[in-house]
């Protein structure tokens, strides 16, 4: 019950936060017509106690959604799935999952991976992490099931 008490007091003091914020940045886009200037930038830092680069963000999530959302609620990092190998390594490794792996007698994934990197090797390309192929190994064979 303890426990209970104490989260529903932090949830309840991060809407007042996100609350004060939409105010002050409502208010500050509300008095200000343009391009905001430094001194306007300025007061909204003291009057949150945000850093420069957060006080932008803020305006920014406010003028997008119309809410200032807490950066701690956005997700870090790059999104799922997102892919950020170039497109001849990405091709490397379909090439090789699809002409060397799937095959009726598989070899072994570490014979796969070293695959890929003597051809990337060849082409003077640095060889993808052996988890980047077994990401891609898996989608190959998950659009084969779904095709089955």
């Amino acid at each position: 019950m303890h426990q209970a008490t104490m989260n529903d007091n932090l949830i309840n003091s991060r809407a007042i936060i996100q609350q004060k914020r939409e105010q002050a940045v409502r208010a500050l886009l509300g008095r200000v017509d343009g391009k905001l200037s430094q001194e306007a930038i300025e007061e909204l830092k003291k009057d949150l106690g945000v850093s420069r680069a957060t006080a932008y963000r803020m305006i920014k999530t406010f003028r997008a959604c119309g809410a200032v959302i807490a950066p701690t609620t956005r997700p870090v990092g790059r999104p799922k799935g997102a892919r950020v190998l170039d497109p001849r390594r990405e091709f490397i490794i379909e090439d090789s999952i699809r002409i060397f792996y799937l095959r009726p007698l598989r070899p072994k994934f570490s014979e796969l991976v070293q695959e890929i990197a003597r051809r990337c090797r060849d082409e003077k390309l640095p060889a993808p992490n052996w988890r980047t192929v077994k990401a891609r190994l898996a989608g190959i064979l998950e659009q084969q099931t779904a095709r089955r």
